[in-house]
């Protein structure tokens, strides 16, 4: 069960050196083509803090397509995960488990957020809000898609605003997305393939599905369900299946398929074309292809979300 003092470092004894608790929160400004995100890494046990910042408008190939990037490796760890403002020019504060405000100024952006949660923490390990949930621990790491990484892991649909900043220009920021939270063992290599998606049709119907990944399968046998859940109107139904769909030519996809089945047999399918694409790159060895995709329900509705694949490098090229 996520809990209010989830919010501040867990530090373990006998900490180990590659312990994480990170920190996603993206925001979309679709009718300028904008796509933004601010991810946090706390490292206890080597002492560091990751600040990236990643601003997107177009479907870049490389690095320097982006309008902005600042990711800073070595910060100093904060003392406090839920308070602290670094150097980077970064500032976080969580009010609660479901409250956030974000502020960074550096470099010619000036960005705020605000997120309220329109949910609770959707906890992949409890059974009682996740249908995948796996009570034993060794066999839920094993399932959550993204092995020690998440072994404690939450998403959560939130509402965001604020503003963007980018030189003199000036863009309100009203979007639905969702942000998570992760705390564990976080190795730099070994990293599971790995597919992160949501959908927002406004603030009454998100979809959000994590599925693992095989790059080399057919096309519509890649990915393999392994938790989401569908949020309507304030209620939040857990998902026991799903699949995914994806064209993808090259290392970015194009326009992708997905489908959740929720707890009560309902499903939920929408259609992706992509706005944006950014070759992401969070830890040295692992390439995330992250997207800003435009959603469309069967029943006509147009929304916005994530489709965020993440891939090792130190393997082997087939």
């Amino acid at each position: 069960m996520i809990t209010d003092a989830d919010i501040k470092l867990h530090v373990p004894d006998n900490i180990p050196w590659n312990w994480a608790e990170t920190g996603y929160f993206n925001f979309y400004i679709p009718e300028a083509n904008i796509f933004g995100f601010v991810y946090i890494v706390h490292r206890a046990g080597v002492g560091a803090t990751i600040s990236d910042i990643e601003i997107v408008d177009r479907p870049g190939f490389s690095a320097d397509d982006a309008v902005y990037i600042d990711l800073i490796n070595h910060n100093p760890l904060v003392e406090k995960a839920e308070d602290f403002t670094l150097e980077t020019g970064l500032s976080f504060r969580a009010k609660s488990i479901r409250d956030y405000e974000i502020d960074y100024r550096a470099g010619g952006i000036d960005l705020h957020l605000e997120c309220e949660a329109l949910m609770e923490p959707y906890d992949i390990h409890d059974p009682e809000m996740d249908p995948m949930a796996v009570v034993d621990e060794a066999a839920a790491i094993a399932n959550t898609g993204f092995g020690s990484a998440y072994s404690a892991h939450f998403d959560m649909t939130v509402k965001v605003v604020g503003r963007l900043k980018i030189g003199g220009k000036e863009y309100p920021i009203d979007c639905v997305s969702t942000m998570d939270h992760s705390w564990g063992p976080r190795p730099e290599n070994g990293f599971h393939p790995i597919l992160w998606a949501n959908a927002h049709f406004g603030e009454n119907y998100s979809l959000h599905g994590i599925f693992s990944v095989d790059r080399d399968a057919p096309v519509g046998q890649q990915h393999v369900f392994k938790h989401g859940y569908a949020l309507i109107d304030g209620q939040v139904r857990g998902a026991k299946g799903g699949r995914i769909g994806t064209l993808r030519p090259e290392l970015f996809p194009t326009s992708m398929e997905m489908t959740l089945i929720d707890r009560d047999d309902r499903e939920h399918t929408v259609y992706g074309s992509v706005l944006t694409h950014h070759p992401w790159v969070p830890y040295g060895n692992n390439l995330s292809p992250i997207t800003m995709t435009r959603w469309h329900t069967t029943d006509g509705r147009v929304g916005i979300g994530t489709y965020l694949e993440g891939f090792p490098l130190n393997r082997i090229r087939k």
